[in-house]
């Protein structure tokens, strides 16, 4: 679910880029650091450890060789302690070509103590065989600090007697890991930088793309009245200024589609009315005539239900503007009840509101929600043919009033429950489509809004919900 939103998807591929740029170029960076440090430190030993055979005459270096006495061995170590002091390292050793100590700034060596890690280094000794400086590589010693030791071969009389060992400064190897450890911070907080950018990058891509889902929903649902807000010149700002044209077309449409609806509603009324006069002055005329009164019977209900169509297109095509004041509900609805009641006791319907006691004040059209009461319950009427129970009570939520509407009826089809709110849908044969349509924008038209709560084979409910009135 998590890579369902492109959102979360262009957070996690930005992070990853970054990170593992950030990894790679660390790596990178940390090995040319270390390998500069290590050739820097290589010849900075090597340097010393030359400097070091020059510090001995050659009696001198004559004496070490073939074993000074005590004095003369305090002598030449503290020389070789001074220059340990002055070049900041870790240590100084002179052995012979063997292996063998000669000299050693550690107090504890004696001399003639064997070095057997020199036997780990074969391609340095060779090349102090040979006359030449070298170092070691820079590796972990055994008590876990970076270790490097720079060689220079020791002469006496011109020919090579042995080599000087020069271990690393503590100071100077501590950069190494010094700089590893920043290394390591610089990631983390490139890390946490490349998390928030990808955060801050995928939030300014996927908003506007939100704020479009949003508005093509409230498109989806019919409700065209708030324009699509332009979103910068880009690809995503062409695709609003589209569908922003789109609604403007959408309600050009919508309003020629009504003004036309509007016309030929009123152009039928006028005939209608005709009809219905003269049906009724042919009923008394027939009144004798059993089957020809059954005929006149029938044309006139047939006239009241094309009347009744004609109004509903009449109130869809134009919409009067909401008049608001102080409504009484419980009132409204008996008043609503009242004109439907013959029908509710002919399919057999109980019907049932709160105790008149139970009276709560909305602010709305008294005419409009009379409207929406009446088409709701003319809609749970047909919904309970054989009959059955029609229940409506209300809730106040702070300043809001929920209507709720309940019957007992079968239910709407789930597929079909999200277009019963569009106009001129209808599941029934003789429905006009516009029952619902004209109940939501009524409730929109005071502020309100119409949603269905449930649907099913225990019945359906309707809420509606308005805005309350000051009184109580």
């Amino acid at each position: 679910m998590f890579f369902h939103r492109i959102q979360h998807r262009l957070i996690f591929v930005f992070v990853i880029l970054v990170i593992a740029i950030l990894l790679i170029g660390g790596w990178m960076l940390h090995w040319m650091i270390r390998q500069s440090l290590e050739t820097e430190l290589g010849r900075k030993l090597m340097a010393v450890a030359r400097a070091a055979s020059v510090q001995f005459e050659d009696e001198e270096i004559g004496f070490l060789i073939q074993g000074a006495g005590p004095r003369t061995a305090v002598y030449l170590r503290q020389q070789l302690l001074r220059l340990k002091a002055s070049t900041d390292v870790k240590r100084i050793t002179f052995f012979d070509l063997s292996g063998n100590s000669l000299l050693d700034t550690e107090e504890s060596i004696v001399w003639g103590t064997p070095y057997f890690n020199l036997r780990f280094y074969r391609r340095e000794m060779a090349e102090i065989k040979e006359g030449k400086s070298a170092y070691s590589v820079l590796f972990e010693g055994i008590d876990g600090l970076p270790t490097m030791t720079g060689y220079a071969p020791l002469y006496r009389e011109k020919q090579i007697m042995g080599g000087i060992g020069v271990d690393g400064s503590v100071t100077f190897l501590d950069a190494v890991n010094r700089m590893r450890d920043r290394l390591y911070l610089i990631g983390i907080i490139g890390s946490c930088a490349a998390i928030g950018l990808g955060i801050l990058m995928a939030g300014s891509i996927t908003r506007p793309i939100e704020k479009l889902v949003k508005a093509s929903r409230q498109i989806g649902k019919g409700n065209y009245t708030d324009p699509i807000q332009s979103l910068g010149r880009g690809e995503i700002g062409l695709l609003a200024g589209t569908m922003e044209e789109m609604r403007r077309g959408v309600i050009e449409r919508e309003r020629d589609l009504k003004a036309m609806l509007a016309g030929v509603a009123h152009e039928i009324r006028n005939p209608l009315g005709g009809i219905e006069l003269f049906a009724g002055l042919l009923t008394d005329e027939v009144a004798q005539d059993v089957e020809a009164a059954r005929h006149v019977d029938r044309i006139v209900k047939e006239v009241a239900q094309l009347k009744e169509i004609v109004d509903s297109f009449l109130i869809y095509a134009r919409p009067q503007e909401p008049h608001r004041e102080d409504c009484l509900l419980n009132d409204t609805v008996e008043e609503a009840a009242h004109l439907v009641e013959h029908q509710m006791r002919k399919n057999g319907i109980v019907f049932s509101i709160p105790e008149k006691n139970d009276s709560v004040h909305v602010w709305a059209d008294p005419n409009h929600l009379k409207r929406i009461i009446l088409n709701l319950m003319q809609n749970a009427i047909q919904a309970l043919p054989d009959g059955g129970e029609i229940r409506i009570h209300w809730r106040t939520i702070d300043n809001t009033v929920s209507l709720f509407f309940e019957d007992s009826g079968e239910g709407i089809p789930g597929e079909i429950q999200e277009e019963i709110f569009t106009p001129f849908f209808t599941s029934r044969e003789r429905g006009t489509g516009l029952g619902l349509s004209i109940v939501k924008g009524l409730a929109e038209a005071n502020g309100g809004s119409i949603r269905l709560v449930q649907s099913d084979k225990n019945g359906t409910i309707f809420e509606v919900k308005l805005e309350k009135c000051g009184q109580t």
